[in-house]
């Protein structure tokens, strides 16, 4: 039998020396069926690498996005900011 699931996009980088993964965590259109237009909502993972420890940070966007690819862009771009603002935090 073949699966009509389809894999869902996902990105994982480096940034200043954190982890970063995003991936698309849900699909409001399947729990709000009325709801004409996808909602789609990222789930970001930042890792911050201190020394040999290390710390798993999930980072709340607070949004729904149309596409799962615009869910991933912008889950990046929130990922990206909040790293910035911690290593500013550090800087300074």
């Amino acid at each position: 039998m073949k699966s009509t699931e389809t894999k869902s996009p996902s990105h994982y980088e480096t940034y200043k020396g954190w982890s970063v993964a995003v991936q698309v965590s849900a699909h409001m259109s399947r729990i709000d069926t009325e709801r004409k237009e996808g909602a789609y909502i990222p789930r970001i993972i930042v890792t911050e690498h201190i020394g040999t420890d290390f710390k798993d940070k999930e980072v709340p966007d607070g949004h729904s996005y149309p596409t799962p690819e615009a869910c991933i862009a912008q889950g990046i771009l929130t990922a990206r900011e909040y790293i910035d603002r911690k290593t500013e935090k550090i800087a300074a």
